[in-house]
Order: C-alpha cells, then structure tokens, then sequence
C-alpha cells in the first residue's frame, strides 16, 4: 500500500495573464492616460483661462473707473465722448496673457443721466496647452464693470476758504446774469425776493439756486470768477465785520509744511491756516458737520500760502477762449492742468449761516473745484474760476451736495 503524501508540491512557475486578461489592462492603461491627460488641461489650461479672466476682470474694472471720472469734471451728455476716450485709453494699455488690448476686444457703453460707464471686455481663441490633446484648441473670456459717479458727503484737501453757494438776489444783480459782477453789491435778504435754496438731489427743489443747481445750470457755472477772499474789510464781499472766511480744518499730522513761513501748531493762527492752503490737508471734512471760523484778515497768511500755490505751476493760465468758448487752464506743466497744485477744492456754505461777527462754527452743504487765478497783490482779492466737481467719498452725514461725487463699482 503506498502511504499517502502529506505534502503536495507547488507549483512555482510565474504568474501569467491569459491573452484576454492582457487586453483589457491596456484599456485600463489608455483610459487612465486619458483622463490624466484630462486632469493635465484642468489644472493648466482651466487655470490659465482663470488668469485671463482675472486679468480681463481688472482692466474692465479700472476701465469702467477711468470712464466715469469725466462725470467728476463733466455732466450729462458733455461727458460722453471724454468717458468714452479714457475707458478706451486705460483699457488699450493693458494687456491679457502678455498681449496688448485691442479696440475690437473692448465694448463701452456710457449712460450720461446716470454718470455711469459699463465695460465689456472679451477675447477669443486664447490657445490651449493639453486640453488640445482631448480636443479643445481654444477658450474664450468675457469680463464686465459698471462704475459710477455718485453723490458723496465728504472730501479731502480742502483749502481754508469758506465760500458763500450763490442764492437769487432780486434786486442788487442789476444785469440779471445771475453771477456778481464788478460793482453789484449782493446782500441775501436786502429783498423780499432774495433766496437761497440749497440743491438736495435730483428728487430735490426744482428752484434750488446754489452752484451746480437748475436755477443757473451747472455749466453756465463753469468758468465763473470768482473772489475767494476778500483782504479789504469794505468790501461787499465781506459777509459780517471781522468774517472774511478763513476757517479753521481739522488737523492733519502727516501734512506737509510750507515752504515760506515754516509750518505751524496743531490748532488754529495765521501759521495753520497758510499751511492749509500752500499743501494738502487730508483730512476729511463732511457735509452738515460743524466747523469753526479763523476770525481775523489773515493778509500776510493768505498772500504767503496763494503764492506757493502758484510758484508750484506759474505758466498756468485761465483761457477763456479754450474748448469752443467753455474757458480751460492753458499752459500748465501738470498736462491739461487738473492735477496742478492750483486746481483746488472749497467748501461752500449757505449765505444765511454767518450770524453777526465774532467767533462762530458753519456748515458746508456743498463742494466745488476751482482754478486759482491769481492774487496780484497782499491787499488783493485771491480770483479762482469755478470749475466744477469735487472728487470725494461716502460719509455717514448728508450726500446732498451737487458738486462732490466719489466713483464706485455699481456692477
């Protein structure tokens, strides 16, 4: 009998796959490739067309921004072909993917009862990298903005002139014009018809009679003289004994001194106030808020700081004969003259709020951008052009003010 062997040999050859086994791991193998190839043009290509689309994102943002700034300088339909060229003018200078912005690439639409400016900006057939491998040769981008100039309650860098908004004066605006003019002596309540009605908004009065408002309209304003500060205590000008309109800015740490007379304390005198007009306080002043006057003539002060301002840019000259009749700063070394130190922000005030002389605060409900023209003399008046918008921002008090805008994304 033979004996039964407890152990049974094994089998040790290599492991092999059956022929229809060995096929179906090359699938495997090819479906794997492809959908790594797949992940490949995910992470790549979808990535890059983010960077394009962040990319297109910005420039129509900063494009739709650069549009609406006309509408601080323009209004209504004025501001169109100006929001137009510097929305095309920002956007051309940018480039997508290391390549420049063309005209046919961008879309403008400017909405001037709105002072609004959308951009579109799109490019097509940006190439890819591996998604061509899973047929996509190409991506297209498409990014939008919608930037506005809207009210706004305060600003910065005003200079320390407080200026009366212009009211209806029934009888001493002898020729009518609505402006004052050499010789008239205007004086708000020497008539029963004189009034002043603020602007308030466009759901406001419609018989508002402040710059900027219907009763003139706003560019019947533009290039008005005007006297900011009257240095003679007989002047018309001059809306109570002792108030000749310094007032007195909150203070600024990190403001710049001037040149002539050196810088000044933190609170109030002649030093402050030439500071606040020869460089930029930054602090904000708000519409309604209560500020104080700076009593006194402040000749030398004035003369001081005015003269610094136009050293900054001498050659800039008011010609009134500039865009077809509107009057524009010719000769600046600051371009077209907007950004030179002597294109200024004031506050302005309704007429009816100095009471009496002596020590007192005012409110401002209003701002405005003017042209420094000159002061020919320390006993002089100091004559600024009346130009138009303030560039300011939001505040939590009153955005009624007609003349101050800040821009804003609104899409």
């Amino acid at each position: 009998m033979t004996p039964t062997n407890r152990f049974e040999r094994v089998d040790r050859r290599p492991f092999q796959l059956k022929p229809r086994e060995r096929g179906g791991t090359l699938v495997l193998m090819a479906v794997v490739s492809v959908a790594m190839l797949g992940l490949a043009a995910l992470a790549v290509d979808v990535g890059m067309g983010f960077t394009a689309k962040g990319e297109a994102q910005r420039i129509a943002d900063a494009a739709a921004l650069a549009g609406a700034s006309a509408f601080l300088e323009y209004e209504g339909a004025d501001g169109v072909a100006p929001a137009e060229e510097r929305a095309y003018d920002f956007a051309l200078r940018n480039v997508i993917r290391n390549v420049d912005v063309d005209s046919s690439e961008l879309t403008i639409q400017v909405v001037p009862d709105e002072s609004l400016v959308r951009v579109w900006v799109q490019r097509e057939s940006i190439g890819t990298w591996f998604a061509r491998l899973i047929g996509v040769d190409e991506m297209n981008i498409l990014a939008s903005a919608a930037a506005q100039a809207t009210q706004a309650g305060a600003a910065r860098c005003l200079k320390p002139f407080a200026v009366p908004d212009l009211w209806h004066d029934a009888d001493d605006d002898t020729d009518g014009d609505r402006v004052w003019d050499e010789g008239e002596e205007w004086e708000l309540g020497s008539h029963p018809d004189d009034r002043y009605i603020p602007y308030t908004g466009p759901d406001g009065a419609a018989d508002a009679t402040g710059y900027g408002s219907e009763w003139r309209g706003p560019d019947q304003d533009f290039g008005a003289q005007i006297n900011l500060k009257m240095p003679d205590p007989q002047s018309e000008y001059v809306p109570a004994p002792g108030i000749f309109l310094p007032w007195r800015i909150p203070y600024d740490d990190d403001q710049e001194p001037c040149d002539q007379g050196g810088g000044g304390g933190q609170d109030s005198g002649g030093a402050v106030y030439r500071r606040n007009i020869c460089s930029c306080n930054n602090s904000p002043v708000e519409l309604g808020a209560e500020y104080q006057i700076e009593p006194g003539n402040m000749i030398g002060p004035t003369n001081q700081g005015v003269d610094e301002l136009i050293e900054d840019d001498p050659n800039a000259y008011w010609d009134p004969t500039m865009d077809g009749g509107r009057g524009g700063i010719r000769d600046s070394d600051f371009g077209d003259g907007l950004s030179s130190p002597r294109v200024i922000k004031l506050a302005l005030f309704d007429p009816s709020e100095i009471e009496g002389s002596g020590m007192q605060t005012i409110r401002f409900n209003n701002f405005a951008l003017m042209f420094i023209e000159e002061q020919a003399g320390r006993h002089d008046p100091v004559v600024a052009r009346f130009m138009y918008f303030v560039s300011g921002e939001e505040s939590t008090g009153p955005t009624t003010g007609s003349l101050v805008r800040y821009l804003r994304l609104v899409e």
